[in-house]
């Protein structure tokens, strides 16, 4: 994968557009992004559809709702991540990915996960 460099003229808070709505940026930096599968048990712990906050991702991603895993920021923080769009933190990773961003994925979409691999992407703390 190429470097990515940050602009030189962007400084937070700045404004994101995505369709219709407006967002706040605090702040943006590039991460490691990975994929994971909701449901599985083998990837997540005991209770494979309940999130660090409570709540049951699983229902949520069946109704078009994005989710991710993040230690970086609190419990219900909105990210933007380039080429997935904007998910709300709702779980942790393992503690040893503390700067990573784990997408939330049907469990069914395993090959889709694999093939989303590591990628390293622009990811922006909305307020």
């Amino acid at each position: 994968m190429l470097p990515v460099e940050a602009p030189a003229d962007v400084e937070a808070p700045f404004s994101l557009v995505e369709g219709s709505q407006q967002h706040v940026v605090v702040s943006e930096t590039i991460r490691v992004v990975t994929a994971y599968n909701v449901g599985d048990p083998g990837q997540t712990d005991d209770t494979p559809c309940i999130s660090a906050n409570g709540e049951n991702i699983c229902e949520a991603l069946e109704r078009g709702e994005k989710r991710c895993a993040a230690n970086f920021v609190p419990l219900g923080t909105r990210l933007y991540v380039d080429r997935v769009g904007m998910c709300v933190v709702t779980d942790r990773t393992n503690r040893r990915y503390r700067n990573r961003v784990d997408i939330a994925m049907h469990r069914h979409e395993y090959q889709e996960a694999r093939r989303f691999g590591k990628k390293k992407l622009w990811v922006k703390i909305i307020e």
